[in-house]
């Protein structure tokens, strides 16, 4: 049966933008300089990444981390902070992005682009949540054919799908499925799931954090976000956690021609995950807006949930390994199991994309 997708109109983007790029481009050599040592009076190499707002970026710019490291490595970041790094990355206009596990094999099918995944940073964080009067605690006591707010037909979707699959049987979907499943925006979910709209909702948690601190909405499966509940039906249980929201992902071309830029480049995403461990609340406090709180009670919120370890969505290391590389890819096996009518459905035999190990 033929996959029902909203995902390939990207292809098209993707050509169009490398056919722009072909007619516009000019002189890029310095996207080819070398990197590492002193600067000198060298062209420094450029890596265009394209990623999400965040928090540990913003602290490596204001403490001069980044501009140290920019020299130190004769490199500079071309930085594009969007919130659909997906779409830019399809659409060629970045050597590295930062994106979900599950959407690596679905970008490949869809556009023909290579990836190389190299490291690791955040792990997919959005919860299943209700009112705390609903007594629901996992889907199964929801009624079949209920109403539950997503963000999108993608994206953390791609998780629940499997979940539910794993753990429930259920077919979850946008479009069809045991359930029905509406797309709002994840600040626009928290109040619909007030209303009544709906009576369970996945919701990154900080846009939910005003009606989780005032106890009006609760999470669902016992607290778990999502790289906890993956070892519940993964098999594994190594210890780690899986199934992340940004993997450091780059263009098989661009990985296999700058090793060297390659390991610099997850050098500084350590240092920026070192910081975050270290200076945790006063990122926080520097930046709610990474977080969406605003009022100091929600801030305080943002900071003890985030305190708790098993919560916190920033990795310890960004380095991979084989072992986590298999648990980690494990979502992908899931993924062919799901209806084929599912955006997020793989084709068996799936042709997987590559992971590499890079020192440190």
């Amino acid at each position: 049966m033929q996959k029902k997708t909203n995902w390939r109109w990207l292809a098209v983007i993707a050509t169009l933008a490398m056919i722009i790029a072909a007619c516009g481009s000019g002189d890029d050599t310095a996207s080819e300089g070398d990197a590492g040592g002193e600067s000198g009076d060298r062209n420094p190499s450029v890596i265009r990444f394209i990623f999400a707002p965040d928090p540990a970026w913003d602290y490596l710019a204001d403490t001069g981390e980044l501009d140290l490291w920019e020299e130190e490595n004769n490199i500079l970041i071309d930085t594009s902070s969007t919130w659909d790094e997906f779409t830019g990355f399809a659409g060629g206009h970045a050597d590295i992005v930062s994106m979900g596990t599950q959407e690596i094999p679905v970008l490949e099918a869809e556009t023909g682009i290579k990836t190389v995944t190299f490291g690791r940073y955040n792990y997919q964080r959005s919860p299943m949540m209700t009112r705390a009067d609903s007594g629901y605690n996992q889907l199964t006591d929801i009624p079949a054919g209920s109403n539950i707010c997503v963000s999108s037909p993608v994206s953390n979707t791609q998780f629940w799908s499997v979940a539910m699959m794993q753990l429930h049987g259920i077919d979850y979907r946008v479009g069809g499925g045991d359930y029905n499943l509406i797309v709002n925006d994840h600040f626009v979910n928290p109040q619909n799931l007030l209303n009544g709209d709906c009576e369970a909702a996945v919701i990154i948690p900080e846009a939910a954090a005003p009606y989780l601190r005032t106890g009006e909405l609760v999470l669902m499966y016992d607290g778990k976000l999502p790289f906890q509940l993956y070892n519940d039906f993964s098999g594994f249980d190594d210890g780690n956690f899986h199934v992340m929201s940004n993997l450091f992902t780059a263009t098989e071309e661009y990985y296999d021609g700058h090793p060297d830029e390659i390991k610099a480049f997850l050098a500084l995403w350590q240092k920026g995950v070192d910081l975050w461990n270290a200076n945790q609340e006063e990122i926080i406090r520097t930046y709610p807006q990474h977080f969406a709180v605003e009022s100091d009670e929600d801030v305080e919120w943002m900071i003890e949930f985030m305190n708790d370890p098993a919560r916190d969505w920033f990795v310890e290391s960004v380095y991979l390994d084989e072992a986590w590389i298999e648990a980690e890819r494990k979502i992908w096996d899931f993924m062919t199991e799901l209806n084929p009518e599912n955006d997020n459905y793989l084709e068996p035999g799936f042709d997987q994309p590559r992971f590499e190990i890079v020192a440190p």
